[in-house]
């Protein structure tokens, strides 16, 4: 089927951003799939990471002051709120993303994807329904940890509109082999990061 480029509504905002192609989105049975996928890899890896788990979370214990863990509430795919586990974003842990490994138990309870648009705080999840007649689009499919958006540096405080718009891409255009790109541009951004340090 030859796809069909489409013009986005009017919105209060007009971001500039990738086109999207007008496929059919992710069915459920591939979905189901990913993320059982999801949760056998995010159990192995919580194996694979416990002596860095433990050893950051002790550190943290003995030496700052602040809590062992952070809990960051979040909105999924299905509008309901959920609780986001990280490690306090301080020093090396933040620049190799050590403060995201707790974020595996969220993969693993079910709550995130390896690769898919960021959670998003409540407050946010509202601004979007108010300016942006789209914004229901990134729920669609699980968060992840990692997602096309990010790897464009369009996180944090970057506008609104345009992470929308490339997470809206994302879902239009979902695949196992779009997934596993990111997941291999995130890993050379790390290593790159790394490399810099």
């Amino acid at each position: 089927m030859r796809s069909v480029r489409r013009t986005p509504p009017a919105t209060t905002l007009q971001p500039a951003g990738p086109p999207l192609t007008g496929e059919s989105r992710p069915v459920e049975g591939s979905l189901r799939v990913k993320h059982a996928i999801d949760r056998v890899v995010a159990a192995g890896l919580i194996v694979l990471t416990l002596p860095i788990l433990a050893s950051v979370a002790l550190a943290l214990k003995l030496f700052s002051p602040g809590p062992v863990l952070v809990r960051e509430r979040r909105i999924d795919r299905e509008g309901r709120s959920f609780d986001l586990f990280r490690f306090p974003a301080l020093g090396p842990l933040r620049r190799w993303a050590i403060d995201q490994l707790p974020e595996l138990f969220n993969v693993l309870r079910g709550e995130l994807s390896f690769v898919g648009p960021r959670p998003e705080r409540p407050e946010f999840v509202e601004l979007f329904g108010e300016n942006l007649r789209r914004h229901d689009q990134p729920h669609r499919v699980k968060p992840g940890i990692t997602g096309w958006a990010q790897l464009r540096g369009l996180a944090g405080h970057a506008p609104l509109a345009e992470r929308v718009r490339w997470d809206d891409f994302y879902v239009e255009n979902w695949s196992p082999w779009l997934d596993l790109k990111i997941v291999l541009l995130t890993l050379r951004g790390v290593c790159r990061d790394e490399a810099r340090a």
